[in-house]
């Protein structure tokens, strides 16, 4: 059986100015693929995220999504191929969480009130903040919020979820519950690039991990070959200091 690419970054470069923060990447996520790509702050992960949602525009090289360039897709194929959640969690906080689930489908995807509240309700059961339907985004925690965001995101159908360091904005005591969430919906099969500081967490879910320095990918491989025999001395650095801090690999 053939895998079905879902995205292929090709040679993709990105200048803030005369900072060059990505040096030509290249990248393939298959159907199914859980990808976590770490590295320090500033190496251009999060870049990287951004321009595959087209929230950031890129110099040059492409990317495809279902082998269609992403310059060749309109907004609306791209939101409902391409799903996005952020660290700060970018709710509307002026809506209930219910009504934060049920806008975006009815305004991407033209669907009825009624049907994009029953997809709404059975997502928040999902993350386990049914409970919490009612309430104003306000009155929930950072890790409720993360979980809403998850729920809203999924609610839109995305082929592809991408999580922009989703825990990083978080308590520590509320980074398990939207890890637990996470960890649910790859065993679903869903399609994930995560960019994260969890690096058990990358090891315990990634098929394959992307260790990213300075723009490039400088290592990639099994989660077991890139957090236990780097071969690069800048991977194994980078590890070290986490193993230091106490961190476990």
């Amino acid at each position: 059986m053939t895998t079905q690419t879902r995205i292929q970054i090709q040679n993709i470069t990105k200048q803030f100015g005369d900072l060059e923060v990505l040096k030509g990447i290249n990248l393939t996520v298959n159907q199914g693929d859980v990808i976590s790509i770490i590295g320090s702050s500033g190496s251009g992960k999060s870049t990287l995220l951004r321009c595959i949602n087209r929230l950031e525009t890129f110099d040059g090289g492409d990317i495809l999504i279902d082998e269609t360039s992403l310059k060749d897709l309109d907004s609306k194929a791209l939101n409902t191929k391409v799903g996005i959640v952020f660290q700060s969690f970018n709710l509307f906080n002026n809506m209930t969480v219910l009504e934060n689930c049920i806008k975006p489908q009815t305004i991407v995807l033209g669907r009825s009130t009624e049907e994009a509240e029953r997809k709404s309700l059975d997502l928040l059961d999902k993350v386990g903040m049914l409970a919490f339907k009612d309430k104003h985004v306000l009155q929930l925690s950072g890790g409720q919020k993360q979980r809403v965001a998850i729920a809203r995101a999924l609610a839109m159908d995305p082929e592809v979820l991408l999580f922009d360091e989703p825990t990083s904005a978080l308590d520590p005591e509320m980074v398990g519950e939207v890890l637990e969430v996470m960890k649910s919906l790859t065993l679903e099969g869903l399609t994930m690039v995560i960019v994260t500081h969890e690096m058990a967490f990358a090891k315990d879910v990634s098929d394959t991990v992307y260790f990213m320095d300075g723009g490039v990918v400088l290592e990639s491989g099994t989660p077991d070959q890139l957090f236990n025999n780097p071969q690069q001395k800048r991977t194994q650095e980078f590890l070290s200091r986490f193993r230091q801090q106490g961190a476990q690999i």
